[in-house]
């Protein structure tokens, strides 16, 4: 799968962003549930999450939160990273790996 970085001034990942046409929001949560480690806090909405929800998936993993949204409700990518403020830690890299492993 093909990961587009977000990075800070000093070229630390902040966060990644994928393509939404690849992968669906349900799909998105299955690959975060199956990271060692993760609990899954919040997933879509059944029906129309698209429509209603711009954050649709939040996770912990080693205390650490993190969030999967599409910015405005209809972009052509979703956004990975820690829960409102981005940036780097051990546990984002895990997250991204296994994005770039599932396709």
């Amino acid at each position: 799968m093909k990961i587009y970085p977000v990075q800070d001034e000093e070229n630390n990942l902040h966060a990644f962003e994928i393509a939404n046409w690849k992968v669906s929001r349900a799909r998105a949560t299955k690959i975060v549930k199956a990271i060692s480690g993760a609990s899954i806090i919040r997933k879509p909405k059944r029906f129309f999450s698209g429509i209603r929800e711009e954050v649709f998936c939040e996770f912990k993993i080693n205390g650490t939160l993190f969030e999967i949204n599409e910015p405005y409700g209809d972009n052509s990518r979703y956004w990975v990273g820690k829960k409102e403020e981005g940036g780097w830690c051990e546990e984002l890299e895990v997250v991204k790996n296994a994005f770039q492993a599932a396709w």
